[in-house]
């Protein structure tokens, strides 16, 4: 079993009991190491505390575990506000919420697609922009992302 599905395994508890979700996590070679990174997230945004908190856990744990051989450093964040949307998870969460959307190739004629997230499935999301709704195979998807508006 590689490092990333053992890590995995032992977080698995402590993301429940604290409502974390793990969003994406990487194990590779950077300039200064081997580099555990973990982005978690809850409906609610995740705080610093709650990163701090399940740094050292995890610390501790591969401690005792014994998972790692080498010298390695692990970082635990936020995926931050421009994160890709990827599961149908994270699209349900920002249903009512502007998107924007890159698809691999044209869907109605164009590439690129913004409006308001109306619905998701499986298969697809489906884009509202001034009374127009455009269907997005999920598959088609090669980036999808909130609008965030600067004011």
């Amino acid at each position: 079993m590689d490092v990333i599905e053992r890590v995995k395994g032992l977080i698995a508890n402590y993301l429940d009991k604290d409502g974390l979700e793990l969003i994406d996590i990487t194990y590779r070679r950077e300039q200064g190491g081997m580099m555990l990174r973990l982005l978690v997230d809850t409906p609610a945004g995740v705080t610093i505390a709650e990163c701090e908190a399940l740094n050292k856990y995890l610390s501790e744990t591969l401690d005792i575990e014994n998972v790692i051989d080498e010298r390695y450093t692990i970082e635990v964040s936020s995926p931050g506000l421009d994160r890709p949307l990827k599961t149908e998870r994270d699209f349900a969460r920002v249903v009512g919420q502007a998107l924007e959307v890159n698809a691999y190739g044209p869907i109605d004629g164009k590439k690129y697609h913004e409006g308001t997230l109306i619905g998701v499935n499986k298969e697809e999301i489906v884009l509202e922009k001034e009374g127009i709704s455009v269907v997005i195979p999920r598959e088609k998807i090669a980036l999808a992302r909130l609008k965030i508006e600067v004011s």
